[in-house]
């Protein structure tokens, strides 16, 4: 049977995100110490469908780490687009915050990933130059939400960290072992930066 160049390069495509996904679960559950053993068994792939895909744990940790932030990024990208006011986008927001199935592992790889001498320094700073990208496009919702009365007055530099803070610990509410948020947690969390 002749080989099928666009089938093959959509399975590569299809196996690249199991591992991804496999590797944020196991990174997030066993620290960045896990073993390329530990992510394959968790994809159900052999090592070598892993090596295929990345030459190394650390190519591999890189790759989840900017996954999570270009998905968060597609995420600020699209509320900022959004029709609405900025307390509109901010509940999007919150609501794609939600604990589910998952939901945290690319937040608590990376903030492992910043604490660990595995990556290089320059690794770091590639994902902190991210991190700026993302902290600019929250502080626009900000900005916007100044502007249309929805967040309250003060430096959006300081309300971008304290809306961002939110948000990464409404992820991570359940793991804390605190009630599990909610349609009312939002409210409150809006009301936190509402004026």
């Amino acid at each position: 049977m002749p080989r099928n160049p666009e089938r093959d390069r959509q399975l590569r495509g299809e196996r690249r995100q199991q591992i991804l996904d496999a590797a944020a679960r196991i990174f997030a559950r066993k620290g960045l110490l896990a073993k390329i053993s530990d992510i394959a068994a968790e994809a159900g792939l052999s090592h070598g469908h892993v090596y295929n895909s990345f030459k190394s744990k650390e190519e591999l940790l890189l790759a989840v780490i900017e996954q999570g932030q270009h998905s968060y990024e597609d995420k600020l990208r699209t509320a900022i687009e959004m029709e609405g006011t900025a307390k509109d986008k901010f509940r999007y927001l919150a609501e794609l915050s939600l604990p589910r199935e998952g939901s945290a592992d690319s937040y608590l790889v990376l903030l492992q990933a910043l604490s660990t001498d595995l990556l290089s320094d320059g690794d770091k700073a590639v994902i902190r130059a991210r991190g700026r990208v993302n902290k600019e496009l929250l502080r626009t919702l900000i900005i916007e939400g100044q502007q249309d009365g929805t967040v309250m007055q003060g430096d959006p530099v300081q309300l971008m960290s304290l809306f961002a803070t939110l948000i990464q610990n409404l992820m991570l509410l359940e793991m804390r072992m605190h009630e599990k948020p909610d349609e009312t947690t939002i409210e409150l969390l809006l009301r936190m930066i509402g004026p």
